[in-house]
């Protein structure tokens, strides 16, 4: 199976470049340079080049506070992209999973674990372009699949690239005598990113189609949560510190719908 993944160089694409290639894919990892996503025509002439069968959309704009401060930048790039690749993907007989966020959640008001159908109102630039790209890639191409991914991590010492995930923010703390400061009244699922390359490589196989929840659900709180990764990968307890002074919020979501579908989905 010929696989093209965009963001190949960053935190999810990198390691899903690497685990596929050790499965035995054929791997087209092009650089921004080589495949501008902001343009529908350098898309559809890559992909009529390449022609893969499927194309893995992991290049994204990710930082939430460059977005409210790009929002232009942010939407040609979260939303457009995925828009382009749709076409192009259409145009070619490619099929396409790309990658959505729990920042589509922030701002419900609902508690509990959330399904794909729950209200969505979210309140910040970067999950309302997700929400939007959602719904255009959906119009262009409804067999296309969309991951609403949690925050993800791996081992600080990892050789592939970081983006301050979790387990880095407390290595860093630990080295400079600092705490983590975890908001009791957040709720919000935090993933291993090898679970969800490994989960990824299985949906390839199937004929899923649409939007799905993609991570770990999490019921804790996050100072709960925050104390056990701590603890279970050598950090102490001591490491996290309450944060009360934000106002709550919940982003943690169901994978029922996804799990119904695929039988090897890994928690």
């Amino acid at each position: 199976m010929d696989v093209l993944i965009t963001g190949a160089s960053g935190f999810l694409g990198s390691r899903l470049k690497a685990y596929l290639l050790e499965k035995g894919y054929e791997v087209v990892a092009p650089s921004h340079g080589e495949l501008g996503i902001t343009s529908r025509i350098a898309c559809t002439e890559y992909l009529q080049w390449v022609r893969p069968h499927v194309v893995v959309h992991c290049a994204a704009l990710a930082s939430t506070g460059y977005c409210e401060e790009h929002p232009e930048e942010s939407y040609a790039t979260n939303v457009m992209g995925p828009e382009n690749l749709a076409v192009a993907c259409g145009l070619v007989g490619a099929r396409l999973v790309y990658m959505s966020s729990d920042q589509v959640y922030n701002g419900t008001k609902i508690n509990g674990l959330l399904p794909e159908d729950a209200p969505l109102a979210p309140v910040n630039v970067y999950g309302r372009h997700k929400l939007e790209a959602e719904q255009r890639v959906g119009d262009v191409l409804p067999n296309a699949v969309g991951l609403r991914l949690t925050w993800m991590y791996d081992w600080p010492d990892s050789a592939y690239p970081h983006t301050g995930g979790i387990l880095c923010m407390m290595r860093q703390a630990l080295e400079q005598g600092k705490t983590v400061r975890a908001n009791p009244k957040e709720h919000r699922g935090v993933t291993d990113v090898w679970t969800v390359v490994r989960n990824i490589e299985r949906l390839l196989h199937t004929d899923v189609r649409g939007v799905y929840n993609f991570g770990t659900p999490n019921e804790k709180n996050s100072l709960d949560t925050y104390a056990d990764l701590a603890v279970s990968n050598g950090f102490p307890a001591s490491l996290i510190e309450a944060d009360d002074s934000r106002p709550g919020r919940n982003l943690s979501m169901s994978v029922q719908r996804i799990q119904g579908l695929m039988e090897n989905f890994e928690l």
